[in-house]
């Protein structure tokens, strides 16, 4: 059972959307757990074997509760039999029970990140259902979040990630075959600057932002006092 699970469609891009916020969740004493939808093997640089290796290198830095990958292919996510993909992420969620989940946001230039964004947050709807039988009883998802790759997104709230980002940053630099030219100095946009960005808009060092299509409902003012 888990507090927080997130989904993402290739290794990285959990820590490239949201790493400041999975360390942020880990450091307080709730369970995270990421599940990959594939390998990343069509990217430019490094292999499949590489890539699931240097997500579970990525996942002990994190301190994560467990890291899965689906096996999808690569680039050819929209082009799965979408069935099979959203039951697969169903049961999954049903597996892990968890409160919060995490996936992309839906505008997106890369399809792989929208047909994720898509895919999961139908999974989480179908995970509720009684009728619907897979492995594991039904479960209801509590909050759904969003979170920025790409393409600039809506926000909802900004999250302060200013002690978390050097985790963040040392997690991203465990994918060596992907950021060669990235540094503990440094980190390129979109990583470096859209955090501090974010950062500025409520006053801190670093943040990151994210989105919920439903109300976050507050039952008191103190939650805001």
């Amino acid at each position: 059972m888990l507090d927080v699970l997130v989904f993402a469609p290739h290794p990285d891009d959990a820590e490239l959307g949201a790493g400041g916020a999975i360390v942020k969740a880990i450091n307080a004493g709730f369970k995270v757990g990421i599940i990959d939808l594939t390998a990343g093997e069509m990217g430019s640089l490094g292999t499949k074997e590489s890539r699931l290796e240097e997500a579970e290198a990525a996942r002990k830095v994190l301190g994560a509760e467990l890291r899965q990958n689906l096996g999808f292919p690569d680039a050819y996510l929209p082009f799965e039999d979408k069935k099979e993909v959203i039951l697969k992420i169903t049961n999954k969620i049903r597996e892990f029970k968890p409160t919060v989940v995490l996936m992309p946001y839906w505008e997106d230039r890369h399809p792989d990140h929208v047909t994720t964004s898509l895919t999961v947050s139908e999974a989480c709807h179908f995970a509720k259902l009684q009728k619907i039988k897979l492995d594991h009883p039904k479960h209801k998802v509590k909050h759904m979040l969003y979170y920025e790759l790409n393409n600039q997104s809506k926000f909802t709230f900004i999250l302060d990630i200013s002690k978390e980002f050097k985790k963040k940053k040392e997690t991203i630099m465990t994918y060596k075959s992907q950021f060669k030219e990235f540094s503990m100095e440094h980190l390129p946009f979109p990583v470096e600057e859209r955090c501090k960005f974010y950062g500025s808009l409520i006053k801190v060092e670093y943040g990151e932002a994210f989105y919920m299509k439903d109300p976050l409902a507050l039952k008191d003012w103190s939650a805001l006092l």
